[in-house]
């Protein structure tokens, strides 16, 4: 008999445990993007010089600028590279936020999260729920007075204590009727 490998054997049982596993990677990806949205309009200390946005500048037109007395002049010993803001077809650059330029890889990271972990769970789940199948079948041909065979689970099953107890609690009562 050939043998058949089947990893959903308790439905509701594997899907709410998958479910429960992809709420904490939602739920995480919730307050890290939360946690984007709130420091969006702030400083944020890996943009350039504290500043708020990002946006796309002309490296190839810097200016060399000192400031005195808070006013910009150009100093081509002293100064300092600024570079002007870059324009295509006459538009303004477009500005990027943190939450921005963070949003997609994080949404992006935890959608991947939640297939990993779905798919996880469903193997992981197999080794609980098999051997819970397996015993409530047991149990239930037990109650209905139909012959009960020893629970034997695969090795690396959880619940290997479990079936044991039940297998010495169902053929010591057995032995006893005799």
């Amino acid at each position: 008999m050939k043998k058949r490998w089947r990893y959903y054997i308790d439905r509701e049982f594997q899907n709410q445990f998958v479910f429960k596993f992809s709420m904490i990677i939602v739920l995480s990806a919730f307050l890290t993007l939360g946690s984007l949205w709130l420091i969006k309009e702030k400083s944020y200390s890996l943009l350039p010089e504290n500043a708020s946005v990002l946006v796309q500048v002309d490296t190839e037109k810097g200016v060399p600028l000192s400031f005195q007395e808070g006013k910009p002049s150009l100093d081509e010993e002293n100064g300092q590279l600024f570079f002007p803001l870059k324009v295509i077809d006459g538009k303004p650059p477009k500005l990027y936020s943190a939450f921005d330029l963070y949003f997609m890889p994080i949404l992006a990271t935890s959608f991947l999260n939640v297939i990993i972990v779905s798919l996880f769970s469903i193997f992981f789940s197999h080794k609980m729920a098999g051997p819970i199948k397996r015993i409530k079948n047991t149990l239930e041909a037990h109650n209905n007075h139909k012959p009960v065979n020893v629970i034997k689970l695969r090795k690396g099953d959880f619940f290997q204590d479990l079936a044991e107890l039940i297998n010495k609690a169902l053929f010591k009562k057995s032995d006893k009727d005799k």
